[in-house]
């Protein structure tokens, strides 16, 4: 159960994902979702209830947020490419939830991709004005003391950069998880790195990546995974 559901919740933040899991009065559903931006949502923290947690995940079929038992999970599918209408769906729901949580709690944190590729970070509140033509988020960043508005097509999530740290590359591939063991630090960890996608926001033809050096992903990567990846050089140092 447990490496079904770790399949499942790997699955689902790369893309749209079908599988199936028991409801409540026994009978099986049929789900397509993702998790798209944003982790899934884990009620109860006691080792001894493990899979009785509730699994949140938004469903593309019925475009809104679903739920079911952890332990109930039956099958886990493959991952399917996104169309634009769906993926235009998934962020539109990750938008209300950060609008609801603006509402609720006030200053919170965010991601969005910006106009030129890059990712911006950013903490804010709701603000009084709205984007008339429905394709922007409008709020007022309380980092920069402004009002300011992204594309909602291009939203990433809710959550500091280490919270979105296993989505902020996410991509719909069909792809299956490496079963290599790692050590668990954050330089083994850099299967979020799409070496394609950070090409092509580049401007680097996949044919000339010899033009492309290993120092051009240092922009890439978050504080922990470059924490760790001085410690490997340091290391990698003193043995020459």
């Amino acid at each position: 159960m447990e490496k079904l559901f770790e399949t499942l919740v790997w699955k689902l933040r790369r893309g749209i994902v079908s599988f199936v899991y028991r409801k409540k009065d026994g009978t099986e559903r049929h789900a397509c979702g993702t998790l798209y931006g944003i982790g899934h949502t884990i009620k109860g923290t006691s080792k001894h209830h493990q899979y009785n947690y509730t699994f949140a995940y938004y469903d593309v079929d019925c475009k809104g947020w679903r739920s079911f038992i952890i332990e109930n999970l039956v099958e886990v599918g493959e991952l399917r490419q996104s169309t634009i209408d769906e993926h235009h769906n998934i962020c539109l729901a990750l938008v209300v939830k950060l609008k609801e949580k603006m509402k609720k709690e006030g200053k919170t944190a965010f991601a969005y991709r910006k106009a030129d590729g890059t990712i911006r970070y950013a903490h804010g509140i709701l603000s009084d004005n709205i984007d008339v033509s429905g394709r922007y988020f409008v709020y007022f960043d309380t980092d920069k003391g402004e009002e300011r508005k992204f594309r909602i097509d291009a939203f990433i999530g809710i959550g500091e950069p280490a919270e979105l740290e296993s989505s902020n590359h996410a991509s719909f591939t069909n792809a299956e998880p490496s079963n290599e063991v790692g050590s668990g630090k954050a330089y083994n960890d850099f299967s979020s790195l799409d070496i394609k996608y950070i090409l092509a926001k580049r401007g680097v033809a996949i044919e000339d990546t010899e033009k492309f050096m290993v120092i051009d992903l240092l922009p890439e990567l978050n504080k922990e995974q470059l924490k760790d990846l001085i410690c490997k050089a340091a290391e990698r140092l003193a043995t020459l």
